[in-house]
């Protein structure tokens, strides 16, 4: 159920914010660079993804209001393999379950069992891509222009150990805003996120089970994205 209210969300959300004919003046921006990801759930020895990209436009509907679209990467190689586990609560071991789920497989023993006894070296490689869109509300002006926005969409992580790999895809909220500082049509971008990553009820077979976004056997991944690069003026957008 939470998972429709959020697609819900996300289509009303960009219905009603299409620009108007009588007000029609094409405008918006685009934006690009760095983006530091904190996440210390998709590897036991890894607080943080710091490698990592955003691409980032926006069209205007109004002089407060545009519709924006982000989609960002985040990577971390050669983390040491843990002996701990991660992933469940209290470090618990989570039993395989009857379908594909990305903790539940991935999380149910510890990192260094996953390593095979031929690798000389076994290291974990993560790796998580973002697709997210939404309202984005503007204030200010003149050399520094401020915005807020709510967006949802999906991630897809990747998480390998050795031999085995273990993905998923989830839907995730993000909100966040920023300031981008800059009286012409080059300026710099400097953003903050907060990205909510759902996990379904891990018993996939069980059409029971389908009403909740927090898989019981793990966690929601709850990260803080930081983004800083070049913002670039597009058509007539209004200051």
């Amino acid at each position: 159920m939470r998972k429709r209210l959020v697609l819900g969300y996300i289509f009303v959300a960009l219905a009603v914010c299409v620009p108007q004919p009588a007000t029609a003046q094409t405008g918006g921006d685009l934006a690009i660079g760095y983006s530091f990801l904190s996440n210390d759930q998709l590897a036991a020895n890894a607080s943080s993804l710091p490698g990592g990209w955003f691409f980032d436009t926006a069209v205007q509907v109004n002089d407060a209001l545009s519709i924006a679209f982000d989609i960002n990467g985040h990577y971390k190689r050669g983390i040491p393999a843990s002996s701990e586990f991660s992933g469940g609560p209290n470090d618990a071991v989570i039993a395989p379950l009857p379908t594909e789920d990305f903790q539940a497989f991935s999380f149910n023993r510890p990192e260094d069992e996953y390593c095979s006894p031929v690798l000389t070296e076994c290291s974990v490689h993560i790796q998580t891509v973002g697709a997210v869109a939404g309202p984005r509300f503007t204030f200010g002006g003149g050399g520094a222009r401020g915005f807020v926005h709510v967006m949802g969409g999906i991630t897809r992580s990747l998480r390998k150990i050795g031999f085995f790999g273990h993905t998923a895809t989830h839907m995730a909220i993000q909100p966040g805003g920023g300031v981008d500082i800059g009286s012409g049509n080059v300026g710099l971008r400097l953003q903050v996120d907060y990205r909510l990553t759902m996990f379904p009820e891990p018993d996939q077979a069980d059409a029971g089970s389908q009403s909740s976004l927090v898989n019981v056997g793990g966690e929601d991944f709850k990260d803080i994205q930081v983004s800083v690069g070049f913002v670039v003026k597009l058509g007539a957008r209004r200051n």
